[in-house]
């Protein structure tokens, strides 16, 4: 999410975090100019989900998507409380996680009501705007609407820019700006390249860019963008246009791009290899003609994320197995009562194989201890509880059954292995070994059960985020 603040000098912050609800997936876009408004609006609940809460008590499972939900409620918390106040809170794409292309699904009821409640609030105690683009994510791609336009109808003060008025706007030549006191800003809602291929549209949209987004370099310029570099789907010539800064989203991991670039980054810990990523929004100071001034704002969770690799002995039995897993839970802290607020998240890998035992040993093992970990009476403060069992050339694959399970039985380094095939062929030099690589090893990735719903160019980039 990107916003800018006034300072006493009269220059402009600019402040932009990359948020995702993962409760459901993400929202679409609807054909229509969205003009700018500053009308306040009413006022809700701005703190976050008490810990007695139906969430925290009955729906275990729920939780990560409730921690989504507070960490939007903080973030605008704090922003609301920063001084001098901010000029604009700028969010740069996947205010939901679904609809997607994998998944067309709405948003749930939750996590509609919780943005509209938010902002709400925040526009209307503050009288600060908020402008959101969209992204891949709550995007509807067979359908002209979008879930960005009945939320502006609801919360007075919000600006959104969406796919719709995207092509709206390329086909009437016309700018995609909003003009706030002294400062622009110019969106670039997320659009796929097939999309623009099929259209014969991909020149089109480079002229419109260079032609209809130019700043007024006498005024602070802020670009809005979803996009990277590996789906192909961030436009090199925004980079040509010399904005003051490019708030950019679709890269869940927060850090910098370039020197007047950055993503913000999600505002809590989707996957579990982001454990160590900071998470929270950025506060940017931009100033016409000068280089952006970014201070990241991080924030602090009470849930840990725990990760841990376990070794499988050679004459590991049933047993003998689980004992270990529990040990390794126990040595974590984690044998306590239960707590809603710092439950953790658990990922556990294996590595190794067992004469005694075989994997589908190990497996009914692990499916029995997870269900005790996450039984309303366990004796484990835990929340999710997964493992990855790693491949074992002389067992038998057996995680057909068990989708929650992380499995990679079918080939022990599928990148290696491919690659070492494709050296054998004789490739024509338009093709990218490491993109063909990629598409290899995600395909099996689908197939035994490791990722979820279709392979898309999309779910090619997320998988790299």
């Amino acid at each position: 999410m990107t916003y800018s603040r006034r300072t006493r000098a009269g220059t402009r912050a600019l402040k932009r975090r990359y948020l995702k609800n993962t409760s459901c997936e993400e929202l679409e876009s609807c054909l229509q100019e969205s003009p700018t408004s500053q009308t306040p609006t009413l006022a809700q609940d701005h703190e976050t989900v008490s810990s007695p809460n139906v969430w925290g008590q009955e729906m275990r499972s729920q939780l990560l998507e409730n921690d989504f939900y507070d960490r939007f409620r903080e973030i605008f918390k704090r922003i609301a409380e920063i001084d001098p106040p901010v000029d604009l809170v700028v969010h740069s794409g996947d205010l939901y996680n679904s609809p997607w292309e994998g998944n067309p699904q709405q948003p749930p009821v939750v996590a509609q009501e919780t943005t509209i409640t938010v902002l709400q609030e925040f526009i209307k105690d503050t009288g600060i705007p908020v402008l959101i683009i969209e992204g891949n994510h709550g995007l509807y791609r067979l359908l002209e609407v979008s879930l960005l336009d009945p939320l502006k109808k609801a919360v007075p003060g919000l600006d959104v820019a969406t796919q719709q008025d995207l092509k709206w706007a390329i086909s009437k030549e016309e700018p995609l700006t909003f003009y706030y006191e002294n400062l622009d800003v110019f969106c670039f809602p997320f659009i796929d390249e097939p999309v623009l291929k099929a259209s014969n549209m991909v020149e089109t949209y480079d002229d419109w860019i260079t032609t209809y987004q130019k700043p007024d370099r006498s005024r602070p310029s802020v670009a809005v963008v979803h996009g990277m570099k590996l789906d192909r789907t961030l436009n090199d010539a925004i980079f040509s246009m010399n904005y003051d800064y490019v708030a950019l989203g679709h890269d869940h991991r927060q850090h910098k791009h370039s020197s007047k670039a950055w993503y913000a980054g999600s505002p809590e810990r989707w996957r579990f290899d982001e454990v160590t990523n900071e998470k929270g929004f950025l506060l940017v100071d931009i100033e016409a003609g000068k280089a952006p001034e970014v201070a990241p704002q991080v924030l602090e969770f009470k849930r840990p994320v725990l990760r841990g690799n376990l070794s499988v002995d050679n004459d590991e039995t049933g047993q003998s197995f689980e004992e270990k897993v529990q040990s390794w839970l126990d040595s974590e802290g984690l044998k306590g009562d239960w707590d809603p607020t710092t439950a953790a998240r658990v990922r556990l890998s294996f590595e190794g194989s067992s004469k005694q035992a075989s994997s589908f040993d190990f497996t009914l093992a692990l499916e029995s201890l997870r269900h005790r970990i996450l039984s309303s009476d366990s004796e484990y403060n835990v929340a999710q509880f997964y493992w990855n069992m790693q491949p074992s050339a002389d067992k038998e694959f057996v995680g057909g059954d068990y989708p929650e399970i992380e499995s990679e039985y079918l080939i022990e380094d599928p990148q290696s292995d491919f690659k070492d095939y494709l050296s054998s062929l004789e490739l024509d030099s338009s093709l990218d070994e490491k993109t063909l690589t990629l598409i290899a090893v995600r395909a099996l990735e689908y197939a035994v059960g490791k990722r979820q719903g279709k392979m898309t160019t999309g779910s090619l980039a997320e998988g790299e985020n």
